[in-house]
Formats: structure tokens, sequence, C-alpha cells
């Protein structure tokens, strides 16, 4: 096991010591400031089970070199992750709180929880997407926990849960890429390179110019004496939410894009790089999240004649146009000029995302397409599956790639259950997905 920091906080965080972010009050306590874009999601969290198929008949995957590799992967190249979260009551910073038990610990202090013998096997798990598979419930300032399980197959589950002040998807795929390479013995010079500037996204000393409606402004709710939780009303349980995955194959979605262009060609959407100019580092840890917003009044939603059944060309025309002139709208100087929006709030806090999509009447769309979500190779093998877990949202929509033997891609969505069930009937209903495709599994 490599030495954990020394106290005088020499390597491995020297280098994000030298950055504006890192903060003491004292030689025993510092804060490293996380960025304008972190500060958003602290409320959210990322989990995934990475789900590995029984490796060759000659290798079998060791949990104490996984949990050894892992506290490598910390120290060396993610000591970010040392500490606990630390939110400023007073201009709502995001920051990691290092101590100096924190700094002895290293990786050490990092929940990792193992379990060697679970009677699933790597199919099952993957159908299932139990929650013993994942760690126990992560502290209010805890930043990472894993729990790694054997299966009874010889196959390996990773489960994670983040702060996703943190990691955001695409952060946490190179995580575990990262994470391989430590398992598998990769020299220093040939890993991936992690970049930690975070300061590059707390904006400049320059005013916002345009108007950010993918924001809007709260008031901050005022802080309650534990007493009052007596004399306050139980909240009402939330519906049941269903989490399903749909499969695109390349054939359907070319097909979805045909009829789209026969109603508008500016409908088809193109690979477009990086919309920051100049581009963050590569492998760079930090959140890289900004909505591009559309509207749609429910009017727009509907079928313009009895004749185009309940999901019609002319809607998914309209719609497919409007979402990507909001996405076009998101150049650089518009993603700057949010930073710059976030960074005048004298309290980060009042600020939230302005999309009502928790059991409202808004959708919350992300992708995972090429971020790399099943690079990390652990025993010579592949994820099986990778996924999240069940969880009870609604309203928010995951499209991912689909595993490595699968064509086309996975959209995974999480509904309250009776629109859900809606959902499935008018999948099944549009002719042009399926006069001629078959549907595939995932899984």
């Amino acid at each position: 096991m490599p030495p954990t920091q020394p106290e005088d906080l020499a390597s491995p965080i020297d280098e994000l010591r030298n950055e504006n972010g890192l903060k003491g009050t004292t030689t025993e306590e510092c804060l490293q400031q996380l960025s304008l874009m972190d500060a958003m999601m602290h409320k959210l969290g990322v989990m995934l089970l990475y789900i590995f198929p029984p490796p060759s008949s000659s290798a079998v995957y060791n949990l104490d070199k996984l949990q050894r590799s892992f506290v490598n992967l910390v120290e060396e190249d993610y000591p970010i992750l040392i500490g606990e979260l630390h939110i400023d009551p007073q201009t709502g910073v995001v920051s990691v709180k290092q101590t100096l038990e924190s700094r002895k610990q290293g990786g050490r202090g990092i929940r990792f929880e193992t379990n060697p013998s679970n009677p699933m096997t790597t199919e099952s798990a993957a159908k299932s997407l139990s929650w013993e598979l994942m760690p126990t419930t992560r502290g209010p300032t805890e930043l990472i926990c894993i729990k790694a399980t054997l299966l009874s197959d010889g196959g390996l589950v990773i489960g994670l849960d983040t702060s996703h002040s943190l990691l955001d998807g695409e952060a946490a795929f190179t995580f575990m890429k990262v994470w391989d390479q430590h398992y598998n013995g990769v020299s220093e010079d040939e890993r991936l390179k992690i970049n930690h500037d975070r300061h590059l996204l707390w904006g400049t000393s320059s005013s916002s110019q345009r108007e950010h409606p993918e924001f809007r402004v709260v008031s901050v709710e005022p802080v309650k004496d534990a007493g009052d939780n007596d004399k306050s009303e139980t909240p009402p349980m939330p519906p049941l939410t269903e989490q399903h995955r749909f499969h695109f194959s390349s054939a359907m979605m070319k097909k979805i894009k045909e009829v789209a262009s026969h109603i508008d060609s500016a409908a088809a959407g193109t690979a477009t790089p990086s919309r920051l100019d100049p581009p963050l580092p590569k492998n760079y840890a930090g959140n890289v999240i900004f909505s591009a917003l559309s509207s749609h009044p429910n009017s727009e939603l509907q079928p313009k004649s009895d004749s185009e059944g309940s999901v019609s060309p002319g809607t998914l025309g309209n719609v497919s146009r409007r979402i990507r002139a909001s996405i076009l709208e998101s150049d650089s100087d518009y993603l700057r000029d949010a930073v710059n929006f976030l960074a005048e709030q004298s309290n980060l806090s009042v600020i939230q995302p302005s999309t009502n999509f928790f059991f409202g009447p808004d959708l919350m769309f992300t992708s995972w397409v090429h971020t790399g979500m099943y690079d990390a190779e652990f025993e010579g093998m592949w994820p099986r599956f990778v996924s999240i877990p069940p969880l009870p949202f609604d309203g928010f929509v995951v499209i991912s790639e689909a595993p490595k033997h699968v064509d086309g891609v996975d959209v995974l969505v999480h509904l309250e259950s009776t629109a859900m069930d809606k959902l499935k009937k008018l999948y099944a209903q549009v002719p042009y997905l399926h006069n001629s495709q078959t549907l595939l599994s995932t899984l």
C-alpha cells in the first residue's frame, strides 16, 4: 500500500494547493473550492453499477487487489475525493474540506464495502440491477463510496455512489478507466492524466450579457430548529415510479431521422465538438453540465390530424427542430456567459435549474453517448452491462451507449408508473419503428 499524504500537504495535493481554490483557516484544515457548475449539482449524486462477466478460466477477480488499486487511484490521481463535502451557508460555495485526519487516512478513509459471495449470476445481476449491489446509503457530506461484489458464476459488480459535485457522468466513466489502469499495473507515464483545474469554470470579472432561462432564482428557506420537526406535517408519499430501457438500433434511428427530415431538413442532428472555446483540458474531472432549454406548449405536441396517429411525423419534426435550435444557441459565448451569471450571485443556493421534471410538466434529458462508459477493463473483461440502479425518479431520461456487443443506443426513461404504461403503449404504436424492425434487448 502506498504511503499516505504527510501532514504538510505534500504530494499528491501540492498541485491543487497551487491553485487559488485551496483555502485553509488552520494548518489542520483546508477547503478545496469546486467550480460554479459543481455547486449547481450538489443536491444530486452519480450512481453506477458496473457488471463484469466471469474472466477466463485462468483468472479471477481479486477484491483485495481491487481495493488496493482504488486507494492508489484516489491518492495518486483523485486526491479531491479525500475529505468531505462542505457548503458555505452564506455564499453557497461548494468545497471539499480536508482535515489533518482525512489526509492521514488518504484513500483508506473512503468507505469500500465488499461481498465475496453473492448468489446472483452476471445475467441475473444485469436484469435486476439490485440495490444490494450498491454500497449502503452515502452520507450527506460523504464524497464517494464503493461496493465490490463477486457473483456466483465468477462475475464482478462494482457499485459506485458519488456526489455529483465531484464527478459528472463522463468524469465517472474516466474514473473507472483510470481505476482499471491501476488494477492492471499500467505505469504512471502511460495512465490517463486527470485534470483538476476547476477554477476554469469560476467565471471571469465580466458581467453576464444575456438572459438565462435555464436557471431560476428561488428564495432560501430559513433554517429550522431541530424541535420544529415535531410540529411539521409529514410530506405526502410520492406516486410510484418506474425505470424502463428502450433500445434503438441504428436502423431505427435512421428511420426516425428520415421521418423528421421530411418535415424540416434542419431537424437532422449532427455531431459537434466541445462547445467551449477554448475547450476544457482533456480528462477534466469536474462537472461540465450545461442546460439547453426548449419549451413546448401542450398544443404543439398534439397530432395535426386523426390520421397521423398518437405520435405523428409532424410533431416529431417540430419538436426535433426546436430542440436542435436550443442546442445550437448554446455556443461558447453563451456557456461562458452562463458561468458569469452564476458568478454574479451573492448566494449560489438561490439558483436552481429551471426544469420542473420531478412529478412536474417538464422532462430532463442527458446524454452519455460517446463518453467511454464501457471502456473500463478488469481481468481482461469489458463490462457486460453499465447502468444506474432503479432510482425513484420521474421525468428523467438518460441516452446512453449500448453494451459493446449491441448495435444502437439505449434510452433509459424514469416516469410515474401510470405514465410509463402509456409511454410503452405509444412506443409500440409507432409504425415507422416497428414495421420491419424486430425489437432488440440490450441484455
